[in-house]
């Protein structure tokens, strides 16, 4: 488990909106996520939200398609050498 900061910006959209980011995570990893908004107001200012409700998961093993992209990649390297 590691405490890494990430940032996901998104263009704001009308309410109700859903926000869509992207991260790679890992395989069997815990993760800790909690979510911050920021409204650019007419001045140029940014009102800032507080930090919503703390989220943690844990991610399951790799997928089946995962392990074939890393066959496929072993494959590749393997006949080069």
């Amino acid at each position: 488990h590691q405490d890494v900061p990430t940032k996901l910006v998104a263009k704001a959209v009308p309410l109700p909106m859903t926000v869509r980011g992207h991260w790679f995570l890992s395989p069997r990893t815990e993760y800790t996520v909690a979510v911050q908004t920021a409204s650019k107001q007419v001045d140029g200012d940014y009102v800032v939200s507080e930090w919503s409700e703390i989220i943690e998961f844990c991610t399951a093993d790799y997928s089946k398609v995962h392990l074939t992209q890393l066959l496929e990649k072993a494959e590749v390297i393997a006949g080069r050498m």
